[in-house]
C-alpha cells in the first residue's frame, strides 16, 4: 500500500464537486425523506448540495461522514411500539459512519398507547447502552442548522486521526479504525476506505495483495 496516495480524508474527496463552492456541503438524503419538511428546509438554506440516494441505513449522510436518522416524536413512539426502533439503532451503531439519532419537533397532543416512561427508557438505552448520540430539535429549521454544524465540524481543519495512546475507543466502528491505523502506512482515510470496501477486519487481513491494491 502506498501511504502517499492515501493523504486527505475520504470526506475531502466526497465534498469536492465541480461547480459547487467550498462553503456548500454534500448531503445524501434517503428517498424515504423526499416529502419531508426538513428536506425542503435544507434545500432552501443554500448550505448543502443535496443528492437523493438509497441509504442502507439512516436518512441523511453529511459530507460522507456523519449518518443521521431523523424521527419526529410520533415516529419514535410508533417505531418503538411496532419493534422497528432497536433494529434501526443496531444498524446505525454498526455503521462505518459516525451515527446519531435526531428527534425533531414538539411532543404531539396524542400518541399511541405507550407510557412515557417507556419512551424515556428507550432513549436512555440508545444513548447509554448503544452509545448512539441523541439530539433533539424544535423544528425543521433547527434541524437544518444542526446538519450544518455537523457538516462544518467534520470538514474542519483538524486532522481526524485516532490517537494510538490513552484509552481505546469504545464504539465498534472506532475500534476497527483504531486497529487498522496501527498498521504501517495506514492512516484514517485508508482505514475508512478499507472498512467500507471489505466490511470487516477479518476480510481485510485475509485477502491477497492484489485485492488490497484495488483499494
Amino acid at each position: 500500500m502506498d501511504a502517499r496516495r492515501t493523504k486527505g480524508s475520504l470526506a475531502s474527496r466526497i465534498t469536492t464537486s465541480p461547480g459547487i463552492p467550498d462553503s456548500v456541503h454534500q448531503l445524501a438524503v434517503d428517498h424515504s425523506e423526499r416529502d419531508s419538511v426538513l428536506l425542503d428546509a435544507v434545500r432552501r438554506s443554500g448550505w448543502f448540495d443535496v443528492r437523493m440516494a438509497r441509504l442502507a441505513t439512516g436518512d441523511y449522510l453529511v459530507n460522507g461522514e456523519v449518518l443521521v436518522e431523523r424521527k419526529t416524536i410520533r415516529d419514535l413512539v410508533a417505531s418503538l411500539v411496532d419493534g422497528r426502533l432497536f433494529p434501526q439503532v443496531a444498524r446505525l451503531a454498526h455503521s462505518p459512519h459516525r451515527s446519531l439519532l435526531l428527534i425533531e419537533g414538539p411532543t404531539p397532543f396524542s400518541l399511541p398507547d405507550v407510557h412515557h416512561h417507556s419512551v424515556e427508557g428507550a432513549l436512555v438505552s440508545i444513548a447509554a447502552m448503544w452509545r448512539l448520540p441523541v439530539l433533539q430539535s424544535s423544528d425543521s429549521e433547527q434541524s437544518t442548522r444542526m446538519l450544518r454544524f455537523l457538516a462544518e465540524q467534520v470538514r474542519g481543519p483538524q486532522e481526524r486521526i485516532l490517537r494510538r495512546f490513552d484509552r481505546k475507543p469504545k464504539r465498534l466502528a472506532s475500534r476497527r479504525l483504531f486497529l487498522l491505523q496501527g498498521l504501517p502506512g495506514v492512516g484514517p482515510a485508508l482505514a475508512h476506505r478499507l472498512l467500507c470496501h471489505f466490511g470487516s477486519i477479518e476480510r481485510i487481513v485475509t485477502v491477497d495483495a492484489a485485492t488490497l491494491a484495488e483499494v
